[in-house]
């Protein structure tokens, strides 16, 4: 998996070689939340929540001033389970809504994004993110952000005594990133 994000981020990077107005970024966000997992087995039904904590990081390309595609790699922990995901996010910026805050340039984000979580355990997911941020440009190569999350994550199905049981986790955390652009 590691040799895919190097090829994407390779071919990121020559892409922004071949157009002289696309610029690349790479950024780097820490997140911190809670969730709550739901284990439904065939005779019922059972929900514990839990704390998170997130690292990600990713290689972007802005195609426009308004929208950007994203590739990351995130390790997250949560009470004892450390799963790690890969993800492609893409991020709309609301430059109609933006604002000036004394020199910086602020801007709302809308983010949708899709996973492939993988855990020590060997369990395997899919997931989808809703995120709403604002971001800042504090200079012309560096932006720094705030966010909030939503994640829906379905596990695969276990065979266990009682039949198969069904697992997910909804996640709701708080970001701060920031982006590099080059």
């Amino acid at each position: 998996m590691k040799k895919i994000i190097s090829l994407m981020a390779f071919s990121l990077l020559f892409a922004n070689n071949a157009n002289a107005e696309a610029n690349t970024y790479v950024s780097l966000k820490y997140g911190n939340g809670s969730g709550t997992e739901t284990i439904d087995y065939t005779i019922g039904s059972r929900k514990g929540d839990f704390d998170m904590s997130e690292i990600s990081l990713g290689i972007g390309f802005i195609t426009s001033e308004d929208n950007r595609i994203e590739i990351n790699y995130n390790t997250m922990d949560t009470d004892g389970y450390d799963f790690k995901s890969y993800g492609l996010d893409y991020i709309k910026s609301l430059n109609s809504l933006s604002f000036d805050l004394g020199k910086v340039k602020v801007k709302p984000e809308v983010d949708v994004g899709l996973k492939y979580y993988s855990e020590i355990h060997n369990r395997n997911a899919l997931g989808a993110k809703l995120g709403l941020g604002v971001v800042g440009e504090v200079s012309e190569s560096f932006e720094m952000g705030l966010g909030y999350e939503y994640r829906y994550i379905k596990w695969e199905s276990v065979s266990g005594y009682y039949g198969d049981i069904d697992i997910s986790d909804e996640i709701f955390d708080f970001t701060l990133f920031g982006r590099f652009k080059f």
